[in-house]
């Protein structure tokens, strides 16, 4: 039997108007009938299923699984179930690609022998491209050990080291390659030989912590600097929406902090490094960021209820721990404020501070 040389896994979820731009990308990528396209129907509400059965119906290569909802983790992996490629893209639904990424991207691999490529994207917006983002590594091949000591810690989060260079003024200290599993291409062998799945417990975040495992388990990974991608800004998109629900996005941090420890075991039990220095400054940035958080003003809860879901969260001994990892150094100003008396166990002095900034309209600006 002929397994198709990349299979495309493309979760969708109430995409009605966007699916059929990204769905008539991927048709008309150049690599033809060497590939497979497996569209993940997440419950959802609209018409996005009759749209994508329309499209199965006249174009041969596309699967369509129609689920319950339970999220793009869960979704991702029905895919993974059935598919049957060398190489495997995640691609978003209300995205597109230029025509000739996985063609292009699959000979790159082959030739050198790779598990996976990274490369570029364009943030879209208003049909026009807003920002070129080429991957920021310095160098086009990655092997062994170096994957792990070089490009993991790229993704997933900044050191204590990171987050005292942004206090004292470096510009790009808070610098994080884009997780996204739209940007690499990943070698399904990989997947299966090491049983790798998403993260179901987590609504944002899971790709950052996939990519990391996946890394974890190459031995080489090359960088294509030029842009394939075009990634859609979308009011109406899951993380938009999600953005703007504090309790949600609070549960949601505490969830990653769960994805990103077990993460660390796995891959300390499996290759003997211990990666939670490269990750542990972004829980004192975002201990920090809770408190703008849950102290902004909104109509969704009570203020006395959102100071004690954040109380919860400071307080929580996994993050307590973290943070008494940290020490800040001497230079920072009026930035090094809020990471003092977080350091101090100061929560309420902390929580009252950051109010007080609110209202003479000072924002947290990770720039």
């Amino acid at each position: 039997m002929n397994y198709p040389k990349v299979s495309i896994i493309i979760p969708a979820y109430n995409l009605e108007g966007y699916i059929d731009k990204c769905l008539e990308s991927v048709c008309a990528q150049t690599l033809a009938d060497d590939m497979e396209i497996i569209v993940v129907d997440d419950g959802s509400t609209d018409n996005t299923p009759q749209t994508i059965d329309s499209w199965a119906d006249k174009e041969k290569r596309i699967k369509v699984i129609h689920k319950k909802n339970e999220g793009v983790s869960a979704a991702r992996n029905d895919g993974i179930k059935i598919a049957q490629g060398e190489y495997i893209f995640f691609f978003d639904g209300d995205d597109f690609m230029e025509n000739y990424t996985c063609e292009r991207l699959y000979k790159m691999a082959k030739e050198k022998s790779a598990d996976s490529v990274v490369y570029g994207y364009y943030r879209y917006e208003d049909g026009k491209v807003k920002e070129t983002c080429p991957p920021l590594f310095e160098k086009e091949i990655y092997q062994g050990e170096e994957i792990i000591t070089r490009m993991i810690p790229q993704f997933v989060g900044l050191s204590y080291d990171n987050v005292n260079e942004w206090l004292q003024g470096k510009k790009d200290a808070l610098y994080v390659e884009n997780p996204a599993l739209w940007r690499i291409m990943v070698s399904r062998k990989v997947i299966v030989d090491n049983d790798l799945k998403f993260d179901t417990r987590l609504k944002v975040g899971e790709d950052t912590v996939f990519i990391s495992e996946y890394l974890s388990c190459a031995k080489k990974v090359l960088v294509d600097f030029n842009s394939y991608y075009y990634l859609v800004t979308r009011q109406t998109s899951t993380i938009f929406v999600y953005e703007r629900k504090s309790m949600q996005k609070l549960q949601g941090k505490i969830n990653l902090l769960d994805g990103r420890l077990d993460l660390t075991d796995r891959i300390k039990k499996r290759t003997g490094f211990d990666i939670s220095d490269t990750w542990a400054g972004t829980v004192v940035m975002s201990a920090v960021e809770a408190g703008f958080l849950m102290s902004a003003q909104n109509g969704e809860h009570s203020l006395s209820k959102r100071y004690r879901a954040y109380k919860n969260y400071v307080t929580d001994e996994r993050v307590k721990k973290i943070v008494d990892g940290f020490e800040p150094g001497k230079a920072g100003g009026i930035k090094k404020i809020p990471f003092l008396l977080l350091k101090h166990k100061c929560y309420m002095a902390l929580f009252t501070a950051i109010m007080a900034l609110g209202l003479v309209h000072y924002e947290f600006n990770r720039a």
